[in-house]
């Protein structure tokens, strides 16, 4: 995106002109929302919110016109805090997220491999998404699940359209002591699923703060793999932990890269496919993923449409998904690969 996007008002771009349009009316939606919220909440207008529906009109009256520099869209970006997903569509050269300094637009790294998903074959019935291009396969739709779902009846999950699940086999707790356990539910998930004939696969939950820990991790993964017959990847799954309390807190993107690169060497060594889950933030800003490209990935984000130029195998794409066999929330994803057997 240009830097002013007033400094070229003498000869406008027809493009650019369109652009403008869309841009302020996608704006006006979301400032609408954020106050209109307010607004139909009461029956009547407080002194308060009579005053912030003068200043939505005001704006509105700007936006009709002129213009707007980016660095004003960032300003109201700030003080409406509209969603990253919104904020996306606006910067397509850049990611997209927050932290605790605000909203961060970091610049895509064009050495990385890229993906081709044509999201134009991504369709959505309720809170299921399906993507089937005329060449090529279609998504495969699946689940992953820990013990806080607790028993699942996995042959109503295969027959309600589920074709592969993600099983939680260990955590590592938050705590200083950062104590490693095994899924209380692991063997009655991986079991069951396997039974069903489900493609499965799995994921440990990380807090490792060395090398070494992160070796543990694998190995306990490889262990509890023996004498099943897997075909999805196993995958190294650390996150951001919010508070200075977490075991964590402070480690820099080159420490977690090289606790990412042990585990899935030593799940590589073993046999398996390794695989790193993140969303966006946590992977642009605590991975470097020009060191990681040799291993597949794992997207979290909740978006209708992703909003990732690197490539990934699979998108997990909401917590609230409804299955049959499974009592409350479960995580949905597509798999965009056809793993083979390992």
């Amino acid at each position: 995106m240009e830097q002013n996007l007033n400094q070229e008002q003498k000869k406008p771009r027809r493009g650019a002109s369109k652009f403008l349009a869309v841009l302020n009316i996608l704006l006006l939606l979301a400032l609408a929302a954020v106050l209109g919220y307010h607004f139909l909440s009461q029956r009547r207008l407080s002194v308060e919110a009579m005053a912030q529906q003068q200043e939505l009109e005001t704006r509105i009256q700007e936006l009709e016109e002129t213009t707007i520099p980016v660095d004003t869209f960032k300003g109201y970006v700030q003080q409406y805090s509209p969603s990253t997903e919104f904020i996306q569509q606006f910067f397509p050269d850049k990611l997209v997220y927050k932290d605790e300094t605000g909203v961060v637009y970091a610049d895509i790294d064009e050495s990385l491999p890229k993906n081709d998903y044509d999201w134009q074959y991504l369709s959505r019935n309720g809170k299921r998404y399906s993507y089937a291009p005329p060449e090529g396969q279609a998504a495969l739709l699946g689940i992953d699940v820990s013990a806080h779902q607790g028993d699942i009846d996995w042959q109503a999950v295969k027959d309600d359209g589920i074709g592969f699940a993600m099983i939680r086999l260990a955590y590592r707790g938050y705590g200083a002591s950062g104590n490693l356990l095994v899924d209380q539910n692991y063997e009655a998930n991986i079991d069951g699923a396997l039974d069903a004939g489900l493609d499965v696969g799995v994921y440990v939950f990380s807090q490792a703060i060395t090398e070494e820990e992160a070796v543990e991790e694998a190995n306990l993964a490889i262990e509890n793999l023996k004498g099943r017959d897997i075909t999805f990847p196993v995958v190294f799954d650390m996150e951001e932990i919010a508070g200075s309390e977490a075991r964590t807190y402070g480690m820099t993107p080159e420490q977690v890269t090289d606790i990412a690169i042990a585990f899935c060497e030593t799940i590589e060594a073993a046999g398996y496919r390794p695989m790193i889950y993140g969303n966006l933030k946590w992977l642009a800003a605590n991975m470097d993923l020009s060191r990681l490209t040799e291993y597949d990935t794992w997207l979290a984000q909740y978006y209708r449409t992703p909003a990732f130029p690197y490539d990934f195998q699979m998108w997990q794409y909401t917590n609230t998904g409804s299955v049959a066999g499974i009592n409350g929330d479960v995580d949905l994803n597509l798999c965009f690969t056809r793993y083979p057997a390992q």
